[in-house]
């Protein structure tokens, strides 16, 4: 304590007063003890239950359904002003760079196998995933031929697929455009396998959720089976059987909207701005995890705190609070694009994507994952608290028993202790829309991971918990409610919390600089830190004002620190080159199903080329590198600070990246 700034110590000396009697430092009790009374696990089980009964793919009628009841769902829960906004998916409206695709209507389908044998093999919507997404009309009869994986030229060789079903385990999209499109096959049928884990392939009766391409008009279709279902077919076919089957199939796709809820908790000065949460709605029935709990989580952080603040057990915010379900990515890319008037409003939020598992059947833990690095934010230091003050109750009731509601245990569900960590940003759902270039909204993003049922028939509510329902729901609603009602006479204990934090950083960043053998590459931890450190500050002082003198001395503080620092300039050339995207660039490149770079390399004839190795996270670096990219910051600034807030990574890699983007007239160099 005695070498941090003298300014700091006061802070931290006044938060501290009392912390002992305070669950979380900057609140009083009585505020998170109401918030945990009026929050219920049970009712958002019930809500998951409710949810996984419809089959909720992007521009469905079951997405449709279920937007529909989650509107009524959230009016009843207090907000009137809920409801669903709809935007054209057509394969033609733009929002912003992204291309909408097209809606999909699945009446219902059947395969079944006429020879050597007679037997069904897959019922939709009995089984809701054995239909591939974006299949279209069919009734054929036709041999089974099988291609391996189905995903290159090779695995065609030397055979004769035209007019037959192939079987195959590679992407769908990719196993049509080769064997439909090019070879005249008349459909597929897929083990195309789960997300990879450290028990991929261990359950051969998971039916993954298939998907061919949303854009592709011209869409037969495709069967999912599962492992051991595939494995039969492959060993028949090796042995020289010659199966056929009869498939029909009665869907098509069309015209559709991205339907989007949205409902708020008004704040008491309209003026002030908003507070987001955010999950995706979409997905394949059960879809329970993935992710009707986040759905419903959120519907529960509603609930809860419209209870509290109607039984005056907690004020109105000062900023209102938006809840939105979405299609996921699409949905909020849509959303954004069309509602630019909330552009500076939205001062941050939090995301939630599966957030309900049982660890012993799903194998998946909780992740509260922080802002990018390049959206630095106090909501990582609410979002630790909370989680500190769950992870602490939950395990101490666990190891010594006593009184279940201390503990956040839902009657009648688990007594677990709350397994998960708090990490730096992951990519992967809306939470990239949000906090992408052209937006810029910081989020939290809270998730499950690896869950083994996810993308599956199995992913059904029986592997979630109450408990752990409640628990998310708690945090969800203390954290945003914190960002979006702490006044200001308790703003400096989270002030106070801040700087503690932003010193645990800038230590490990001392670590890292002193065992570094690179020198410049630990001049840049430090470096970047103190930069990170000095934004999370402006972002309390613009939420709070009252604290705006403490964070200036502060930040001069940081900034002198900063200037002593030596940056040693290494052998090799920086690259001066600055990169300014186009205006129409907002959100992420990528877009569920929607690659823009891929579309407009197409569009000019153009055939990318690799680029340089990295052993990292290459797709997240990228995405924040187009986060810097402001027309200001050259490729080698953009380096330095990717390579400071990360990890060292080649100038080499972020330099052919910006040219692949100008050759594809993504953007231009200033």
């Amino acid at each position: 304590m005695s070498k941090l700034p003298p300014l700091l110590v006061l802070l931290f000396a006044a938060a501290t007063t009392s912390a002992a009697e305070r669950h979380i430092p900057f609140w009083p009790n009585p505020v998170p003890d109401a918030i945990h009374a009026a929050v219920d696990g049970q009712a958002a089980l019930e809500s998951v239950r409710t949810l996984g009964r419809f089959h909720r793919v992007h521009g469905s009628p079951g997405y449709a359904a279920a937007a529909q009841w989650m509107q009524e769902q959230a009016r009843a829960a207090g907000m009137r002003d809920a409801t669903v906004e709809h935007f054209p998916a057509d394969g033609s409206t733009q929002y912003a760079h992204f291309r909408s695709y097209l809606g999909w209507d699945a009446q219902d389908a059947r395969l079944d196998e006429v020879s050597p044998q007679v037997r069904p093999v897959a019922r939709f919507p009995e089984l809701p995933v054995a239909l591939a997404d974006y299949s279209q009309d069919a009734d054929v009869k036709a041999q089974l031929v099988s291609v391996g994986a189905g995903a290159t030229a090779k695995d065609y060789e030397g055979k004769d697929v035209k007019g037959k079903l192939v079987l195959a385990s590679g992407p769908l999209a990719l196993v049509h455009r080769l064997a439909v499109e090019e070879r005249g096959a008349l459909g597929i049928l897929s083990d195309y396998p789960n997300q990879t884990s450290a028990w991929s392939g261990d359950d051969t009766d998971l039916v993954r959720w298939g998907h061919l391409s949303p854009y592709q008009k011209q869409n037969r279709f495709a069967f999912m089976l599962s492992k051991r279902q595939a494995n039969g077919y492959r060993a028949r076919l090796s042995a020289g059987a010659a199966i056929t089957l009869h498939a029909q199939v009665r869907a098509s796709m069309k015209p559709a909207s991205f339907d989007v809820v949205t409902a708020t908790i008004p704040g008491a000065d309209p003026d002030a701005g908003e507070v987001i949460l955010t999950a995706h709605l979409c997905h394949q029935s059960a879809g329970a995890n993935d992710n009707a709990s986040g759905s419903a989580a959120i519907l529960q952080v509603a609930r809860a705190l419209n209870q509290a603040i109607q039984s005056g057990a907690i004020a109105r915010p000062r900023l209102s609070i938006r809840f939105l379900w979405t299609p996921e990515i699409a949905g909020s890319q849509a959303w954004l694009a069309r509602h630019p008037e909330l552009k500076g409003r939205i001062v941050g939020g939090i995301h939630m994507d599966m957030v309900g598992a049982l660890l012993g059947t799903t194998h998946s833990t909780f992740h509260l994952s922080r802002t990018a690095q390049t959206l630095p934010h106090v909501l990582n230091d609410i979002g630790q608290a909370f989680f500190d003050q769950v992870s602490t109750a939950s395990a101490r009731y666990a190891e010594r028993g006593g009184d279940g509601y201390a503990g956040f245990v839902t009657p009648g569900a688990s007594r677990d202790l709350f397994l998960g960590d708090v990490r730096n940003v992951e990519l992967g759902s809306d939470h990239e829309v949000f906090q992408s270039a052209g937006w810029g909204v910081p989020m939290l993003y809270f998730h499950d991971w690896p869950d083994v049922t996810i993308h599956t028939n199995k992913d059904q509510p029986e592997n979630l918990d109450a408990t752990k329902l409640g628990r998310v729901t708690y945090l969800g609603a203390g954290i945003a409610y914190t960002l979006a009602a702490l006044p200001e006479a308790e703003a400096p204990r989270l002030l106070a919390l801040n700087r503690y934090q932003g010193e645990q950083q800038l230590a490990q960043a001392r670590l890292r600089a002193a065992l570094d053998d690179d020198t410049r590459d630990g001049a840049l931890a430090v470096r970047e830190t103190l930069a990170m450190n000095a934004a999370s500050l402006q972002s309390v002082a613009r939420r709070w004002p009252s604290t705006a003198a403490a964070t200036r001395v502060l930040t001069e503080q940081i900034k002198t620190q900063q200037a002593a620092l030596p940056l040693p300039v290494k052998g090799n050339q920086r690259d001066t080159r600055v990169p300014l995207p186009s205006p129409a660039i907002q959100g992420p490149l990528g877009v569920y199903y929607y690659d823009h770079v891929e579309a407009m390399e197409k569009a000019r004839g153009l055939t990318a080329a690799p680029l340089p190795a990295y052993d990292g996270d290459t797709g997240l670096l990228l995405y924040e590198a187009m986060n810097l990219a402001d027309g200001r910051r050259s490729v080698g600034e953009i380096h330095d600070i990717l390579s400071g807030r990360y990890a060292p990574v080649p100038q080499a890699l972020l330099a052919a990246h910006f040219e692949r983007l100008a050759a594809a007239g993504i953007l231009r160099w200033q």
